[in-house]
């Protein structure tokens, strides 16, 4: 673990699991007790012991909205100010591209050897990156960090602690002379 203070900023820096190559391919699966699928919106809300799979990694949480990438159908979108029809505004999300999932409340992300808590996780698709608020804390092989912010980089292997950062490495872990 690296720890650095880019442009005057407390910052620490750790490595975290990289997805498979073929991570487009690795199927998402969402289970919870309650799903209210908004079309207009462009989203899906889970609620109630919300469990988000997608091959290695596993997101536990109170709440989850998932974002699908797509126009928004309104009367100001559609020739000569109309109103759509039904079946042109509720198009089924699941043939759009998903652009971010957000879970809130009781975060807890696992993916092999590293674990990790907060309240609120944000996951952008296009950038393969997870960026978690509300008390982060992260663990990987003996290392645990927290700070303000941790911004996980999947694609990149690294994670990076912003705000009040701090890096805990148990005994075992250290450097033997």
């Amino acid at each position: 673990m690296a720890v650095g203070a880019p442009d005057g900023a407390c910052a620490a820096e750790s490595r975290f699991s990289k997805p498979p190559d073929d991570a487009q391919a690795v199927p998402t699966t969402i289970t919870s007790n309650k799903m209210t699928v908004r079309n207009r919106e462009n989203q899906a809300i889970f609620e109630g012991n919300v469990v988000l799979t997608r091959g290695g990694l596993v997101v536990n949480s109170e709440k989850m909205i998932v974002f699908f990438q797509g126009q928004t159908s309104d009367a100001a979108g559609s020739p000569g100010g109309e109103t759509p029809k039904k079946s042109e505004t509720l198009a089924s999300p699941s043939g759009r591209s998903l652009e971010r999932v957000e879970a809130i409340g009781h975060v807890k992300i696992r993916q092999e050897n590293s674990h990790a808590t907060c309240q609120k996780a944000v996951y952008f698709s296009a950038e393969e990156k997870i960026v978690m608020t509300g008390d982060p804390v992260a663990w990987e092989k003996g290392t645990r960090v927290s700070g303000r912010q941790i911004t996980i980089y999947l694609a990149e292997e690294r994670s990076v602690v912003e705000g009040g950062s701090h890096v805990h490495i148990e005994e075992a872990e250290r450097l033997k002379p």
